[in-house]
């Protein structure tokens, strides 16, 4: 990538005049020179790229990650807020029998309805509850979710055996150096057993309709517990006999319904926005295959801001440039054997010209972009 910019030096008020009265002119303009450079300055850094909202500890993995890379990382907590706005036909459930024009819809909800009068017949502990009434109302989830945690489990099994495989190894084998590297065969096997292998299959080909199933089934569990009162740990008595229920709909084929309603659900949750310096990522190591691996959408970011701040520290032939014309650079367009890699930052072109200036890469003055020797 390309080397780090020395930054140029800011320009500072070395001395004011000691006598009573007005400010002589000249140091009135070097002073407002100064502020006007530190403030900007300061917008300059308080400008930072947002990488991606993340929950904590896939925050601090990746921070960990990128400050290997030598890019400097700000992790920030928010409180964000997941709204969703459902239209629904709402009322007894042998009210909507005669209203819901999809059968299909009909019996999906009431097998739901089924499986939690079962769940509350078994009585199951509170803290069982919900896998029960799934067993009832997803089966086929139920399954997916102990095949992947098979899956975990065996993973984690595997972590730990390499651990303790390494920790045992005497001075004398360190001494000696790697074993010899076993066969492409040889390796496979020795990483995955048959039956993880068969666990990874299975999960890889889950069924996203039984996904969409597993949250239409727990929405309306928390429909039901909401709009007929009810409690895990108490007996319904006849309240699920013809419960009031929710369904979803299209708002446009009931717009106009008696038993029409708009469910608004908001939830709250902890977030940690991570955000990183751009110059940082323009002078950064190049992120490696196993970053690509696991974080692509961060590594093409990344990428994205070392490619269009190389194109902009690219000194022009005339060595200045206007507003205008600085905009236009401000996009890179590259044609691959894989596709197109297109980077649109028109609309950020000011505060690239101020992270450039920060840098000590051009000097800003007015209307006019001017390079740097360097």
């Amino acid at each position: 990538m390309h080397p780090a910019w020395r930054p140029g030096p800011i320009p500072v008020l070395k001395s004011l005049p000691h006598a009573s009265g007005d400010l002589p002119q000249n140091h009135l303009c070097a002073l407002f020179r100064y502020i006007a450079n530190y403030n900007m300055g300061n917008d300059a850094a308080a400008v930072m790229f947002k990488l991606g909202e993340y929950d904590e500890l896939t925050a601090k993995d990746l921070a960990d990650r990128l400050r290997e890379m030598k890019i400097r990382v700000d992790i920030r907590p928010s409180i964000v807020a997941d709204l969703k706005i459902r239209p629904v036909l709402q009322g007894r459930f042998s009210e909507l029998k005669n209203e819901i024009e999809d059968e299909r819809t009909l019996k999906k909800y009431e097998h739901y309805l089924e499986a939690l009068r079962k769940t509350f017949a078994e009585k199951p502990a509170p803290e069982e509850f919900y896998k029960r009434y799934q067993t009832y109302a997803v089966p086929q989830w139920v399954k997916i979710a102990e095949r992947i945690e098979a899956l975990m489990t065996e993973i984690r099994r595997a972590e730990a055996a390499t651990k303790e495989t390494s920790s045992e190894v005497s001075p004398h084998e360190a001494a000696q150096g790697p074993p010899e590297k076993p066969s492409p065969d040889e390796s496979a096997h020795e990483e995955t057993s048959p039956e993880a292998a068969g666990t990874s299959d299975e999960v890889e080909d889950v069924d996203y309709d039984i996904l969409i199933d597993n949250k239409a089934a727990a929405e309306f569990l928390e429909w039901v517990f909401s709009l007929n009162k009810l409690e895990i740990d108490e007996d319904p008595g006849d309240k699920l006999n013809d419960p009031i229920i929710a369904i979803p709909v299209m708002a446009d084929d009931y717009s106009e319904h008696p038993m029409r309603r708009t469910n608004i659900h908001v939830n709250l949750e902890k977030a940690y926005d991570l955000y990183i310096d751009e110059w940082s990522a323009f002078t950064c190591e190049d992120p490696d295959k196993d970053f690509f691996d696991e974080f692509q959408n961060e590594a093409i970011e990344i990428l994205a801001i070392n490619a269009i701040l190389r194109n902009l520290t690219d000194v022009p032939p005339s060595g200045k440039v206007d507003m205008e014309s600085f905009v236009r650079m401000c996009g890179v367009y590259m044609e691959m054997e894989s596709g197109i890699f297109n980077i649109d930052a028109y609309g950020v072109a000011e505060d690239l010209a101020k992270i450039l200036e920060k840098n000590g890469v051009v000097k800003i003055k007015g209307d006019t972009i001017r390079w740097k020797k360097v």
